[in-house]
């Protein structure tokens, strides 16, 4: 797997306080970080920005309760 190949299923979580009661959290992919965080910051809100990768589906049984 190539580094291009993985940015392409990098995901990052971002949240924008400042939104109402509850904060805004959003999961975005690489390329529109930036734009997320403009639009948040046009309106004065704090962003917090963490990384996640997408996950494949869990092919293994889930354990029961």
């Amino acid at each position: 797997m190539t580094s291009h190949s993985l940015e392409a299923v990098r995901l990052y979580e971002i949240t924008c306080l400042g939104t109402g009661p509850e904060p805004d959290v959003r999961t975005v992919e690489a390329g529109e970080v930036a734009a997320v965080i403009e639009r948040a910051g046009a309106h004065g809100m704090q962003v917090i920005v963490r990384p996640r990768f997408r996950q494949e589906p869990d092919t293994a049984k889930e354990e029961a309760p």
